[in-house]
């Protein structure tokens, strides 16, 4: 029997796809007047990976997310982000915030390039982006909890699954619960 092959190995990392949809979403901040901090920057990525998983079979970066407290975050995101921060030339900076603000803005140096990805790919990171759109570093945050069925059923610093992509986590419609209940009497099982 053929033993299914680890999901890092199925989807390896493309660091160039990464690093490029990071300044993507970093350069539309920035051309648009938003703050993409790091916090709304994971977010992005992530739904953007697992939206694509969802819809064209695989990732677009193959990056690992992890559990963590405040929503999905890549592993690959802080050294990625310190490379292109100490490339020479850089190929981003930070902008300086308040002291008060731990939530770190990327504001890209160089051109995204977008060629390295498909039409359905950059049509996803849109979508992802204006879904996202509204919410600022909790909401967005608060959003991921509650939008991502692996980043639920997870330990934290444990890799969410690609597969979780597909799970369900809008409760249900009264109509179901109702059959559901209707059905739990019928044979004789608690319904609460």
């Amino acid at each position: 029997m053929e033993r299914e092959q680890p999901e890092w190995v199925r989807f390896p990392f493309q660091r160039e796809k990464f690093r490029h949809l990071l300044l993507y979403f970093s350069k539309r901040g920035v051309d648009e007047g938003l703050v993409i901090g790091s916090t709304k920057l994971n977010k992005l990525m992530f739904f953007t990976d697992f939206r694509a998983y969802a819809e064209l079979g695989q990732p677009i970066t193959g990056a690992r997310y992890q559990k963590l407290e405040h929503g999905p975050a890549a592993r690959a995101m802080l050294p990625v982000r310190t490379e292109m921060v100490e490339a020479d030339p850089p190929e981003a900076h930070f902008q300086q915030r308040p002291t008060d603000d731990l939530n770190d803005v990327l504001v890209p140096d160089i051109e995204p390039d977008t060629t390295l990805f498909s039409e359905a790919e950059l049509e996803i990171a849109d979508a992802v982006f204006e879904e996202l759109r509204p919410f600022n570093a909790t909401a967005v945050s608060d959003y991921s909890h509650y939008r991502s069925a692996g980043w639920k059923v997870m330990e934290f610093g444990e890799v969410i699954p690609w597969e979780s992509a597909f799970g369900v986590t809008d409760p249900a419609p009264p109509e179901a619960i109702e059959l559901g209940r209707e059905l739990a009497a019928k044979y004789g099982l608690p319904s609460s």
